[in-house]
């Protein structure tokens, strides 16, 4: 007996025609505008995100135009500010072009302070010993005012004697150092209400020079001012380089030299102190010194 055959299981698949794909048409070419393709991106994308887009560009196109704006501002200003500059300079150098060539400099007014006058005299016919003779015998002088004695070199102009020539006026030979540390040296006069006291007062360039240089030539100062002041140097030559000594007089800080005799001990002979920081007076007398304190007082209040 023949075994029986199996009939195999058969699936019948539909066949599918394929689409046909027609061509585009030759020599034509499809076109789009911006304003499609805006409506394609809106068809496919949220409207949100567009119009962020839209702001982000503006935004972009914004700044890129704030940005020409603001490098053309700075560049105006750094022109601006090189031409400011250059006329600056010139008006600078045009300052200091007028101050130096075309005004007079200003220069320190010296003064020894405001003090009545006797009759003016004449150095070049006289010496220093006449005058200090004729002007302790002035009877004309009031109680404990001081009084200058001009000493001029010309009767036209009425020229004081400078700083050079008052010293050797005064028959002294002063180092030169201290006589730059003075820009004027005046000769004076005052009545004590018991004899008519000489006095020498001078204004100093620098307190703090003058004061060194004072100091240096102390063992020289007598023989530079006994004769304005009327010192017989003849009766205290052992005096001649003594040692100052340091004192107060009225409160006021004084170098002195002082000398012995018979009668006592310690008697003043010769001094000098400061009137002002910037005034400097030589005696013999301390009511000088203190009543050309007081007036100097008095004037600058």
């Amino acid at each position: 007996m023949e075994p029986e055959v199996q009939k195999e299981n058969t699936v019948q698949v539909p066949i599918v025609e394929p689409i046909p794909v027609i061509p585009a048409q030759a020599g034509k070419h499809t076109s789009h505008t911006y304003d499609d393709d805006l409506a394609k991106a809106l068809d496919a994308t949220d409207a949100k995100i567009v119009q962020q887009m839209l702001n982000e560009g503006r935004e972009r196109e914004q700044n890129t135009i704030e940005e020409k704006k603001s490098k053309k501002q700075k560049g105006w200003y750094k022109a601006g500010v090189i031409i400011l500059l250059l006329f600056t300079s010139l008006a600078l150098a045009y300052g200091v072009y007028h101050y130096k060539k075309l005004t007079v400099p200003a220069e320190y007014s010296a003064s020894v302070g405001v003090f009545p006058s006797t009759e003016t005299v004449l150095f070049s016919t006289t010496d220093i010993r006449k005058v200090v003779e004729n002007i302790k015998s002035n009877n004309d002088l009031g109680a404990n005012k001081p009084t200058l004695v001009p000493l001029v070199s010309d009767e036209q102009n009425l020229n004081l004697l400078s700083v050079n020539e008052i010293f050797s006026f005064f028959e002294a030979s002063p180092s030169e150092p201290f006589l730059t540390s003075f820009n004027i040296v005046r000769l004076g006069i005052m009545n004590t209400g018991i004899e008519n006291a000489p006095f020498v007062i001078a204004s100093v360039n620098n307190a703090e020079i003058a004061s060194k240089e004072l100091l240096i030539a102390e063992p020289g100062l007598l023989q530079m001012f006994y004769r304005p002041l009327g010192i017989d140097l003849a009766e205290h030559s052992q005096e001649i380089g003594r040692e100052f000594t340091g004192e107060y007089m009225y409160n006021i800080p004084v170098r002195t030299v002082r000398y012995n005799n018979e009668e006592r001990s310690g008697n003043l002979l010769f001094f000098y102190g400061r009137a002002t920081d910037d005034i400097v007076v030589f005696t013999t007398k301390p009511e000088v010194l203190k009543a050309i304190y007081d007036s100097l007082i008095r004037q600058q209040s």
